[in-house]
């Protein structure tokens, strides 16, 4: 089901774990994409913004973001801009220099300021104050930390397995 942009990218990666990872997020990124848009997912198209956030060609409204981290990745679909972003809580040299925080505590910062850099499709270097934008911490597994910012009219923070 992926296209032939997404099977020359995996077929960069070495076999392994990240490879798995990615043709396994990228399936599902499609398979919840085409739910929710009534197309098969082998027929949806991406196109990218200037600073690279993909999005469904063809003008279709439904925006999205997508995150991974360890053995777990998160999908955001909503009618508006969203980011979102999850990160395995482990021990890291940025971390560390932030360890007056705690480790959980920068995990949490750090998956805000991504989430909303995503929504905004400005990437890590914007601004990142939350302006416009409504920004939650999810509670998705054990060891993660996770958050999803969406624009802030009239929304609804669901979470699905899938």
């Amino acid at each position: 089901m992926l296209s032939p942009d997404e099977r020359a990218r995996a077929g960069t990666l070495p076999l392994g774990p990240r490879k798995r990872r990615y043709v396994a997020r990228q399936a599902a990124l499609r398979s919840i994409l085409a739910e929710r848009v009534g197309t098969p997912p082998e027929q949806l198209l991406f196109e990218r913004s200037v600073r690279g956030k993909p999005a469904l060609a063809g003008g279709r409204d439904v925006r999205f973001s997508v995150s991974d981290s360890g053995d777990l990745a998160l999908v955001a679909l909503a009618a508006r801009d969203v980011g979102v972003d999850v990160e395995r809580v482990r021990s890291r040299p940025a971390a560390a220099r932030a360890a007056a925080l705690g480790i959980d505590r920068f995990f949490e910062r750090w998956t805000r300021f991504e989430a909303i850099g995503k929504a905004r499709g400005s990437g890590l270097f914007a601004r990142a104050d939350e302006g416009g934008l409504i920004c939650e911490a999810l509670e998705v597994a054990p060891g993660y930390a996770a958050a999803v910012a969406v624009a802030a009219q009239g929304i609804e923070i669901r979470l699905r397995p899938y």
